[in-house]
């Protein structure tokens, strides 16, 4: 901070009170790790759009400072991007009368740069989503905000942290409109605001919220939640779905336990997320306005907690010391919010029009940048792969893999992940090779990812090798290889842990990265045990952190040890009937610790002959399952368990049964046609094949988030369903769909799909108001049994929702037979 003082002398009065509003409201990892000159050009941008254009120079200091000013939307990396998107808006939305028509065209230009693919946790730089033209939801919102705020046009990401009626969660945009916010669906442009996909689930969230880096004033931010560390949480619930008030009482000994906290959870994927933490007033009571579904409460005080479901809008937890002991089984349901649309925005015949055309024409637009990307023919067959996945970064890996004969190049290369191809500099891969030691005699599976590889975690990549190696002294260095564990002790002693402007959760978040901590001698606890692993690989030490629960270990005679020794025990699950267990689907694992429990990092591939033996640290675990019904609710079932050293604990996985037809109606359906695609001669033909089988019919909206999702479960799914005697109907709009890339990859390696234009202003319409689905928010799927009645249908993306219709065209098999 010392270097900001200094800094902030020379400046303009204008430029001073910025950057001192972004040194008092940024989180300090962003003050240790990025440098003044970044956070200076966001200022100067900034400041051009107040004295130049007319809808920002009329707002309040407050709205301008937190929603056009401020570099940061949520986690992302940072980078400098406003003047570049500035520049290819400006044209576009200066004639448009309204800030509102301003809104909808930028989003029309990110739909044209940028659409979802599903991608690993850390979230990519706006710049970073343009270049290579695709994010997960939300990177297109920050990517969305980001170009929003370069035009001066104030706006935020909002989310839903954990949907209650399925296992996911969702990012979209709020934009500042003549005083009011609208929302929208980042890369989704629609010919109308408050309009998107999502209008029906976010009518079923429990809750709904934006953040603030820092602390408001402005009634424009909304009800505020509480602070944690760097963030205030505003909730947004209200505009969204309907709610009511929830009371939270915690009490120790019969009296008010004021300062408490309250840990709201909901139960997805199996598990309870946390999605919001109130604090406990001086009545030991805290409120919220929520959407009107069952929440779980942890409640935690001076080491002290409490937990109960909360049903009815309230509940009282009496803080007591946790026992370490065993539970049984215990079921319990879970209630979903139902299906309440407060924002129906319906379109015209004509916008509906307009709109598939502006899918079809953004879509070509950047589908044809990102081809342009790879040029055959460049560098070896074998990086072909590489140099793909790279898209707009393709030109700085082929010269970092060309610059000599090195295998250890593609090696790295090789050791990180897709997202990273598509960012990482020349700087950052030079560095890691040129500072990493020889292989030498180590084996490959160990060298290439835990001492060449600059990935660690989700951290940002940057050039620390070179950097640690210079900071260690020739004799910590030949300590710390000798003893790794010592390593471990002189970093607590160096790294002042009490750091409080921070942004970080167990995975998501901001982290100090490596050399940044190292010099600023502070971090969090996560950047620490990054750290750790950054400056043993850097001294030819293979380490990781480890996969069940991100604990740093190093290799040493012949095996992984974790920094500190620990007791182990061995825990043997068995499972003799009902579904296939799907980890952080329909069953989780969590360790108790200090504030509550800790998700752990399982796979499936434990199982053999229905059981699963897990060796795992001394402790109380939780045991969870769920059953998700398709309206949204949840059979659910808990117990806790004792693990203790030496011992062997066990336990069977309990599944709740439910009967499959209970979900099945039967619905006539009108007589639909269609043209054949992908055939030699396109005719015309029945959509539903008149053989007899069962039929699964997906009206598929290439390009768009929820069908992305829904195409790839198809494809994870695909040799369950040609298992099965059904027929698979794709239905699209045009030929033109077939050159969406999900679709095209799913289609080339399922010959046996039967592919048809179909006329979705009628068909999709009339099927979705006969199963009771939205017609506006497909992927629309239905099941059909042999007669060609609808059994079941489901519009939108829900997860699992392939394997229940693989489960059901199972069903209706068995009932032809």
């Amino acid at each position: 901070m010392e270097r900001w003082n200094e800094r902030l002398c020379a400046l303009t009065p204008e430029q001073r009170r910025a950057m001192e509003f972004l040194m008092t409201h940024l989180p300090e990892s962003d003050l240790d790790q990025y440098p003044f000159d970044l956070f200076l050009q966001f200022v100067d941008h900034a400041l051009h759009l107040r004295a130049h254009t007319a809808w920002c120079g009329a707002l309040e200091e407050e709205i301008f400072y937190h929603y056009v000013l401020f570099p940061r939307v949520n986690d992302e990396d940072l980078s400098f991007h406003r003047a570049l998107f500035h520049d290819a808006l400006r044209a576009r939305i200066e004639p448009l009368p309204t800030v509102a028509e301003k809104v909808l065209e930028v989003n029309r230009w990110c739909h044209e740069n940028a659409s979802y693919q599903f991608q690993d946790d850390r979230t990519a730089s706006p710049l970073t989503v343009f270049r290579s033209g695709s994010g997960r939801c939300g990177e297109e919102s920050a990517f969305l905000v980001s170009a929003l705020r370069s035009v001066g046009i104030p706006a935020r990401q909002v989310y839903s942290p954990r949907w209650a009626h399925c296992d996911d969660n969702h990012a979209w945009v709020e934009a500042l409109c003549d005083g009011e916010w609208r929302f929208l669906g980042a890369c989704e442009p629609e010919p109308i605001l408050d309009r998107g996909w999502f209008n029906t689930a976010a009518s079923r969230a429990i809750l709904v919220h934006s953040r603030l880096f820092g602390a408001g004033s402005s009634h424009l931010h909304g009800a505020p939640l509480g602070t944690d560390g760097a963030v205030t949480w505003y909730n947004q619930t209200e505009r969204y779905a309907r709610t009511r008030t929830y009371t939270f009482r915690a009490e120790r000994d019969g009296l008010p336990a004021a300062g408490a906290r309250f840990q709201l959870q909901v139960l997805n994927e199996a598990s309870f997320h946390t999605i919001a933490t109130l604090t406990a007033d001086e009545r030991g009571e805290a409120r919220a306005q929520l959407g009107l579904g069952d929440l779980h409460v942890l409640c935690t005080l001076d080491g002290l907690r409490a937990e109960g479901d909360c049903v009815d809008g309230a509940v009282v937890l009496e803080l007591v010391h946790p026992a370490m002991e065993e539970t049984d089984w215990a079921e319990f349901d879970v209630h979903a919010p139902k299906d309440e649309p407060i924002h129906p925005a319906l379109l015209t015949a004509e916008q509906k029009a307009a709109r598939a055309a502006e899918l079809v024409r953004g879509a070509e637009l950047r589908e044809a940048r990102i081809a342009s990307h790879y040029h055959p023919g460049q560098g070896k067959p074998e990086w072909e792969d590489l140099l793909k996945a790279a898209r707009g970064n393709a030109p700085v890996l082929l010269a970092f893999l060309e610059r000599d004969s090195d295998p250890r190049r593609e090696t790295m290369l090789r050791s990180i992940t897709a997202k990273d191809l598509r960012d990482v500099t020349d700087e950052i891969l030079e560095d890691h090779l040129r500072n990493a030691p020889p292989q030498g005699e180590m084996p490959g599976e160990l060298y290439g990812p835990y001492v060449l590889s600059p990935r660690i975690q989700i951290e940002c990549l940057t050039p620390w090798r070179g950097a640690l190696l210079q900071a260690l002294s020739e004799g910590e260095k030949a300590a710390f290889r000798a003893c790794p564990a010592v390593l471990w002790t002189a970093l607590e002693e160096r790294m002042d842990p009490a750091v409080e402007k921070v942004y970080a959760g167990e995975i998501t978040g901001l982290v100090w990265t490596p050399m940044e901590a190292w010099q600023a001698m502070r971090c969090d606890g996560r950047s620490l045990r990054i750290l750790y692993v950054a400056i043993l690989r850097a001294l030819g030490v293979p380490a990781r952190l480890r996969a069940l629960d991100g604990m740093p270990e190093f290799w040493q005679d012949g095996a992984f040890h974790t920094v500190r020794a620990e007791a182990l025990g061995t825990l043997r699950l068995t499972q003799s009937e009902g579904p296939a267990p799907l980890y952080r689907q329909n069953w989780s694992l969590s360790r108790r610790v200090s504030g509550g429990w800790k998700l752990l990092t399982l796979s499936d591939e434990g199982w053999s002959d229905g059981e699963y033996a897990l060796k795992l640290p001394a402790g109380q675990y939780r045991l969870m399952t769920s059953v998700r019904l398709p309206n949204g609710n949840q059979f659910a079932a808990r117990r806790e368990l004792v693990v203790r050293a030496g011992e062997e604990t066990c336990s069977d996985l309990r599944l709740r049964p439910f009967a499959l037809e209970d979900l099945l109606g039967c619905q006539d359906l009108p007589l639909m046609t269609g043209r054949t695609l992908c055939t030699e001669e396109s005719v015309t033909t029945e959509v539903i094949p008149a053989d007899g089988r069962p039929t699964l019919l997906f009206w598929l909206e290439e390009g768009n988030e929820p069908t992305e999702h829904v195409l790839n479960e198809l494809s994870a799914g695909q040799e369950a369903l040609e298992a099965l005697p059904v027929n698979v109907v794709f239905l699209l709009r045009g030929e033109e769909s077939l050159k969406q890339r999900t679709l095209a990859g799913v289609l080339a390696k399922w010959p046996g799909l039967r592919v048809l234009e179909d006329d979705w202003a009628f068909d999709l319409e009339t099927v979705a108001r006969h199963l009771t689905c939205d017609p506006d928010r497909p992927p629309l799927a239905v099941a059909c049994n042999g007669k060609g009645q609808a059994v079941y249908g489901v519009s939108g993306y829900h997860v699992g929702s392939v394997e229940l219709l693989t489960r059901i065209a199972a069903h209706l098999c068995e009932e032809n037979a």
